[in-house]
């Protein structure tokens, strides 16, 4: 085999940001010399996208993004004869003018074969960035869409010693896929409140209570880190949980990392956050003073309740606030000496130096901007080493503005924004996981609640909806409904929630399903929702009860129609992102598509209750109003076209047997 490089660069006068937001999207058919691409998850949680040009056929995986460096990096796997390995990077910096932009591969292949693949790569990366100098920029993609916060129960397990945990969803009884969260040094579980909050509906979640930790008691003899695994493996067990995402901060990543030298074949994903080598590439004189510093205020007499707050100055960001900082004083008083003690021992004595090359899962690392203790730079540095290792890696590396050691807490948002999309991926096609009977006999009880509720609200309206009624219609008491649903507008907030989802499920998770087939789906799905005779009547009931009752008529729409067109905007404006739409205002797209397809039907319906269209009918509207829709803002109109004629022909067939 022979080896060789290749490297084109380019220069514009566009923002980085304005470039990454076209050329970040791995799925995303920009480049010119590309025919047709589609994206798709690999069943280890690889992002993949396969695509043809010039008559070839390609299969290629990221394999590293950093949205804070603005770097892509990406593998073949199958299309060009003759190769052993090839891996491309493309990276975009600032210029102070504008950007730079370096599109590189390391190539090895077979000596004949070698030349003209260098040649025909440089090819395709002059292309390409010619292509990326010539934009005026894309915009950045719409923010993720979160569920609704999991519900949180706290719980214990084991025997030598018993641990706490906070789970979420609450009732969680078994899955096949466990995220597990591990704090840090100076921490305990609640450090990861919001993330339980907002992502347990995504992937079952536990949040861990160390050995000597909050409620957990401290072994009898000194910790090991074979003694965290341990844990892990007996809560995997505790939930029958098949694959596991460990999610560390700072000691926490350290712990993780360790489980992966020896237990890869068991992670579903690895998120490090503040850390990830520890003390483990650290020389012995290094280790030594670093547990002695660390120890001599507790040989003083001290606890960490005396030194919480000089701690927290040191490895909180300049932009905490007083309320973080409250909080990481308080979990950091709260450790009990001898914990402290068994942590230290356990950090300053680790029993390998970590071979990354064992890491067999996508990983994700973040640390804080203003991380003393973790450094962008040292993170990075790792990062790429993670990279390196093995010719399977996958790997994302983050860096949270703002924020400090703890980048959890600092800035839950943008922590929790890239953990989402992480977690999404690695657990795509995981089997649900299953609830304990009392769980399930809560969730039967709020959904026969809210159906309940809604049945009342579209009799009576608003106004006239008793909750004592609505106990009555669900078979529960009254004060059962006020346990639930605190108050009418909470209740007819979540109603309008169900509707919310159930109204967007098609635009969610679309797994590359084409731009015309997803709204052909959408619109089909839009007017069996509106066109309900019950959601019919209460759109009436509120119109009428918007000028006596404004506020309720402003939280119908905020919670209803509101929160419907957002998911509608986020799905465009990822369309637009992947090139197949163009338009300047997101929100006026999403308006035209919802008139377009349902407007003059619905609002005959609201006028006339028993003159329901039939499907027939309906779809003479939406083909119509997605042609409109499709002429007015498709980069693609003849193919877009040519794509709907087929969909509802293919419907009118199923329509006429």
């Amino acid at each position: 085999m022979a080896r060789t490089s290749v490297t084109s660069t380019g220069r514009t006068t566009a923002q980085v940001a304005e470039i990454w937001a076209v050329a970040q999207d791995f799925a995303r058919s920009w480049h010119p010399m590309v025919d047709r691409m589609r994206g798709s998850i690999g069943p280890n949680g690889a992002v993949l996208r396969h695509f043809t040009a010039d008559g070839g056929e390609y299969l290629e995986q990221r394999s590293y993004r950093s949205h804070s460096d603005h770097v892509l990096a990406y593998r073949l796997l199958e299309g060009i004869e003759g190769v052993r390995s090839y891996n491309a990077r493309l990276q975009i910096t600032d210029s102070g003018q504008g950007a730079n932009l370096c599109w590189s591969a390391d190539i090895e292949a077979l000596p004949d074969r070698l030349e003209a693949i260098a040649a025909g790569t440089k090819a395709v990366f002059d292309a390409g960035l010619d292509y990326l100098c010539k934009q005026e920029g894309g915009e950045p993609g719409p923010d993720p869409i979160f569920p609704e916060p999991a519900t949180v129960q706290s719980g214990r397990f084991g025997k030598a010693p018993e641990l706490a945990m906070d789970v979420a969803p609450a009732g969680l009884a078994e899955t096949e896929t466990l995220c597990v969260y591990l704090h840090g040094i100076g921490g305990q579980r609640s450090n990861w409140e919001s993330q339980l909050a907002a992502l347990g509906a995504v992937v079952p979640s536990v949040a861990l209570d160390l050995r000597g930790y909050g409620e957990s008691r401290l072994g009898a003899g000194q910790t090991t880190v074979d003694d965290y695994c341990a844990d892990i493996l007996a809560l995997a067990d505790r939930f029958k949980a098949k694959k596991l995402i460990l999610v560390g901060l700072s000691y926490g990543s350290w712990i993780a990392t360790g489980f992966a030298m020896r237990h890869p074949e068991r992670l579903a994903g690895l998120v490090l956050a503040g850390g990830c080598t520890g003390m483990s590439e650290a020389s012995e004189t290094e280790r030594d003073a670093f547990r002695k510093a660390r120890q001599a205020p507790l040989d003083a007499g001290q606890t960490p309740a005396d030194f919480a707050a000089v701690v927290v100055d040191i490895i909180a960001g300049p932009e905490a606030g007083e309320a973080v900082l409250e909080k990481l004083r308080a979990s950091m008083a709260a450790i009990p000496v001898a914990t402290y003690r068994d942590a230290l021992n356990c950090f300053t004595n680790p029993p390998e130096r970590f071979d990354f090359g064992r890491i067999a899962c996508p990983v994700l690392l973040m640390t804080g901007a203003y991380d003393r203790l973790a450094p962008p730079e040292e993170i990075r540095a790792v990062s790429e080493r993670i990279h390196a290792a093995s010719p399977r890696s996958d790997v994302e590396f983050e860096v949270i503005p703002d924020a400090g050691h703890l980048c959890n807490l600092e800035a839950p948002e943008v922590f929790n924004r890239h953990l989402l999309g992480f977690l999404q991926r690695v657990t795509k096609g995981s089997a649900a996981p299953v609830l304990s009977g009392k769980e399930t006999r809560r969730l039967a009880k709020q959904q026969r609640i809210q159906e309940a509720a809604l049945a009342e609200f579209a009799r009576n309206g608003f106004s006239g909806a008793s909750m004592q009624a609505i106990a009555e219609r669900a078979g529960v008491s009254k004060p059962t409904l006020y346990q639930y649903f605190g108050h009418k507008q909470d209740l007819l907030a979540a109603v309008l929630n169900v509707g919310k989802s159930e109204l967007l499920a098609p635009l969610q998770d679309t797994g590359g399903k084409p731009l015309v087939d997803v709204l052909w789906q959408f619109s089909w799905t839009y007017a069996d929702f509106v066109l309900r005779p019950d959601m019919l009547s209460l759109a009436r009931l509120m119109i009428g009860e918007a000028e006596r009752l404004p506020e309720v008529a402003r939280d119908y729409q905020n919670h209803g129609p509101r929160k419907a067109l957002q998911g509608t905007i986020a799905f465009l404006l990822a369309q637009r992102g992947r090139g197949a739409l163009r338009f300047q205002d997101a929100e006026l797209a999403a308006q035209n598509l919802w008139s377009l397809i349902l407007s003059a039907p619905r609002e005959h319906c609201l006028h006339h209750p028993d003159e329901r269209p039939t499907r027939a009918e309906l779809a003479r509207y939406i083909r119509n109003g997605l042609g409109v829709f499709l002429r007015a803002y498709s980069t693609d109109v003849a193919k877009h076209t040519k794509d709907l004629a087929r969909i509802a022909a293919q419907d009118e067939g199923e329509r006429n047997g």
